[in-house]
């Protein structure tokens, strides 16, 4: 089967009044007087073909069409896409599969003169999946292919999809995604990227760290009195997260830069004893370069039997690429016990060091 508007290359001749129903695919160069009408048939420019979810690459493995590793991956809160290849010809070429595109037995007529057949195709598995759904109006795409365009509304081209087009040759080949107000484009012919959001291309996303645990003592004396506690024990681990979209709150870093979140629980009271600690104070976060300073420190408390849980969240500023970080969590006394009025200095407390990897 033929693509519309274009005639199998293998048709016998035809007649004058035939080739002027192709007008718009063909052209015809008129013989001397007298002598019999020749036509020269073209797949007109700006013919395009489109097909969807094609389940495998059209261009052949280790063909200079195919895009390699990462170079046409494409990600934002809401889309992951990735270029497959890219390839233009004036005939079909051997090896490539685009009989997923054109049926079995494609023929098409050559191009006219300083044309070219172009072809896209994007992953069918683009290996990377978008953090967030798009909500109507945050998400919009347009992709080009010299005069040709295709624009895309609240999302990006389908895994597989498939766009063929007849263009001028080494006409421009670009790609644009623009995600809530912040675009990244690809030139498709130069295989160069612009605004890509870095973070999202290195690292993980999030990190728990191990169990931390210890135990201190408590002891003091006032007039006659001694007060003390023993073997306080306190566990607790650290989660970690790098973030550069938020819903309902919208992008909370630059596009070089990730917000980097820490979140921790603390027993903050129990038995009457009350254990007060400021994150700030207890927990310093460096990277790689030094010490870093939080931008926001918060707190919220669970009300347990005879006892509060006390989690704290710290966000600090980082590099996109900075993805190995050092936790110093010393939680220090004095330990207050408010009903008698008396605080406890401790000891046994220490620091406790943990490497964080996001690699």
């Amino acid at each position: 089967m033929s693509p519309k508007d274009i005639a199998p290359a293998h048709r016998p001749a035809f007649k004058r009044t035939a080739l002027s129903l192709l007008a718009t695919s063909a052209v015809l160069t008129v013989a001397a007087c007298g002598a019999t009408p020749t036509g020269t048939l073209h797949t007109r420019a700006g013919y395009t073909l489109t097909s969807d979810e094609i389940p495998v690459s059209v261009c052949p493995a280790g063909d200079e069409s195919r895009f390699a590793d990462d170079e046409g991956l494409l990600l934002g809160a809401h889309f992951a896409l990735r270029v497959e290849c890219v390839a233009s010809f004036d005939a079909l070429p051997e090896g490539f599969q685009l009989d997923y595109l054109f049926g079995e037995h494609a023929s098409l007529y050559s191009p006219e003169p300083g044309y070219e057949f172009t072809v896209v195709q994007f992953a069918p598995d683009p290996g990377a999946e978008a953090p967030f759904d798009a909500e109507p109006g945050e998400l919009a795409a347009t992709l080009k292919i010299g005069d040709q365009t295709w624009d895309f509304d609240g999302e990006v081209p389908a895994p597989g999809e498939v766009f063929f087009t007849v263009a001028k040759k080494d006409a421009p080949i670009t790609l644009e995604v623009v995600d809530v107000e912040r675009a990244q484009t690809m030139d498709l012919r130069e295989r160069t990227r612009e605004g890509l959001i870095q973070a999202l291309y290195t690292g993980t996303a999030e990190v728990t760290t191990d169990m931390v645990e210890g135990s201190v003592d408590g002891y003091t004396t006032e007039g006659s009195y001694e007060y003390w506690f023993d073997d306080w024990k306190y566990q607790t681990e650290f989660y970690l997260s790098r973030d550069v979209f938020e819903p309902g709150t919208g992008w909370v870093a630059e596009p070089d830069r990730a917000l980097l979140t820490v979140e921790f629980g603390w027993l903050h009271s129990a038995s009457g004893l009350e254990w007060n600690i400021e994150a700030k104070e207890a927990l310093k976060v460096s990277g790689p370069d030094g010490e870093l300073a939080p931008l926001s420190a918060e707190s919220s408390d669970e009300d347990l039997t005879d006892a509060v849980w006390r989690t704290f969240t710290l966000t600090y500023d980082v590099p996109a690429d900075a993805l190995a970080f050092t936790l110093n969590f010393h939680p220090k006394g004095p330990v207050k016990w408010p009903e008698e009025g008396i605080s406890l200095p401790i000891t046994g407390d220490k620091n406790h060091e943990i490497a964080v990897s996001f690699e």
